[in-house]
């Protein structure tokens, strides 16, 4: 959920890179997604269309045929096109993008990544890649737990306050600083390349977590995401939104 992130607010979350991005753009407060189910969520995202819309309402879904996808405006305006990680958007053929991975290695892998972007900065193409991360999709079983002591944590008021609660949202908090060092690798990569100046680079969180009331509920622990943009010379580094947005 986007409050468990260090630039929304979260006491115990350890997100330098997903933090040092938002000081350098825009950070949104108010932005919300039509629906708390991860593939309806992706389908949304990548046509611009409500589920009841595109068909893709249902979790693990797929489009109606026909629906135009924004890969595919992206490649007529004489974009790349890539997608390296997670899925969990159908029919594949309606999604035309360079796939950076086998659909099996459904996380970041920067080294899949980076001939793309050294392609791309070599030939001056412009370029949309989008990467789309696992974690920190449960069960919880990455990062460095020892980072955080399950007592000491501030558990969010609607959770019972238990040792097993507090053990599984340290493991939580483990696999959200894994997703944070995967922002830092692709933003590694684009300032390897020269290719940060130049580049919109968009982070969103996906719904909320599977803690109760969060990942398939209409609270907004399920619905409100993350969303921070930099765009260089055109968003005001280190600010803030407050205008409702999804």
């Amino acid at each position: 959920r986007h409050y468990d992130l260090g630039c929304y607010g979260s006491p115990d979350a350890i997100t330098p890179n997903i933090d040092r991005l938002a000081a350098q753009g825009l950070r949104f407060e108010r932005f919300f997604q039509a629906t708390a189910m991860s593939s309806p969520t992706r389908h949304c995202l990548l046509t611009g269309l409500y589920p009841v819309r595109s068909g893709a309402y249902p979790n693990h879904t797929r489009l109606d045929e026909g629906v135009q996808t924004l890969p595919e405006y992206l490649k007529e305006a004489g974009y790349r096109v890539a997608l390296q990680g997670k899925r969990h958007i159908a029919p594949i053929k309606a999604f035309p993008f360079e796939f950076l991975s086998e659909e099996s290695l459904r996380s970041v892998h920067p080294e899949k990544i980076e001939p793309f972007l050294a392609d791309v900065a070599q030939t001056g193409e412009p370029f949309f890649l989008y990467v789309g991360s696992t974690e920190p999709h449960d069960p919880w079983t990455l990062g460095d737990r020892s980072l955080w002591n399950p007592d000491d944590l501030t558990l969010p008021c609607n959770l019972v306050n238990t040792p097993e609660t507090r053990r599984q949202f340290r493991n939580y908090l483990a696999e959200i600083n894994v997703l944070d060092s995967q922002v830092g690798a692709v933003d590694s990569l684009l300032r390897k390349y020269g290719l940060d100046e130049n580049t919109v680079f968009i982070f969103t969180s996906e719904q909320g977590y599977s803690f109760p009331f969060g990942k398939w509920t209409c609270y907004d622990e399920g619905l409100q995401t993350g969303f921070i943009v930099r765009w260089p010379g055109v968003v005001k580094p280190g600010t803030t939104t407050d205008a409702m947005c999804e």
